[in-house]
């Protein structure tokens, strides 16, 4: 009996030993359902690394999709936002998936404009206009999502204000700046024309008052003329008398 048990407890040994691996019979379903469980406990790393294995064993759209939600719950967007477009590509079966994943890419690109903002950066615009259409997209495929208008209001909002100037604080701040520096250019501006004015006007008072002198110089010499006319043409009143015909 004792060596009978000591048989069995030998083969059974030998059978774990020699087991095919669990990685080699789980299928990608396995490792997805796995991957599930880990991201519903907030252990994103481990959900990424099934998410990983699902994908080598199967490249489908449920696969890419999970994959994109771990990797953005862990702060890498752009790696989140390549993995939803790959999922994309596959081909939804399911509109209202698809509508989730166009909304979690509006929401990155948003989240990227906001950033844009806050560091003063120049492409907050294109980030928004590209957040408004992929909130578009979504509501084509799911219109009766609330969350997603509200998203794409908010986008549509920030992409206007954006365009009209009014991004940031330190957009503000070169606005100022700008502004300020115009209004000193248009000073200087004023100033300098101000200058001219007087100058040219100065000119005129000087040439008015060259002229007036000029006129009485002239004057002068044409009274000191007439005087010595005068007394060149004197005469004696004697001769004068003589010179008088007598009738």
């Amino acid at each position: 009996m004792n060596r009978f048990l000591n048989i069995l407890i030998l083969l059974a040994f030998q059978f774990v030993l020699f087991a095919p691996k669990a990685d080699a019979q789980s299928t990608d379903r396995d490792y997805i359902r796995l991957g599930n469980r880990h991201y519903h406990k907030g252990e994103f790393d481990k959900a990424l690394t099934n998410f990983t294995k699902a994908l080598e064993k199967k490249k489908t759209v449920e696969a890419y999709y999970n994959f994109a939600n771990a990797a953005l719950a862990q702060g890498q967007d752009s790696t989140a936002n390549v993995t939803y477009m790959m999922a994309d590509s596959l081909g939804f079966t399911n509109s209202l998936k698809r509508a989730k994943n166009f909304h979690n890419m509006g929401n990155i690109w948003y989240m990227q404009g906001v950033r844009e903002m806050r560091s003063n950066g120049q492409n907050a615009g294109k980030a928004f206009e590209t957040a408004v259409n992929l909130y578009k997209c979504a509501l084509r495929c799911n219109p009766e999502d609330w969350q997603t208008r509200y998203n794409l209001a908010m986008a549509q909002h920030q992409l206007k204000k954006n365009q009209n100037g009014g991004g940031g604080g330190g957009n503000d701040d070169k606005n100022q700046d700008k502004d300020k520096d115009k209004k000193d250019e248009q000073k200087k501006e004023e100033q300098k024309k101000q200058e001219q004015q007087q100058n040219q006007q100065q000119q005129q008072q000087d040439k008015d008052q060259m002229s007036d002198q000029a006129a009485e110089q002239l004057l002068n010499s044409a009274q000191q003329d007439e005087k010595n006319v005068q007394q060149k043409v004197k005469v004696n009143p004697q001769r004068r008398k003589s010179l008088e015909k007598d009738w």
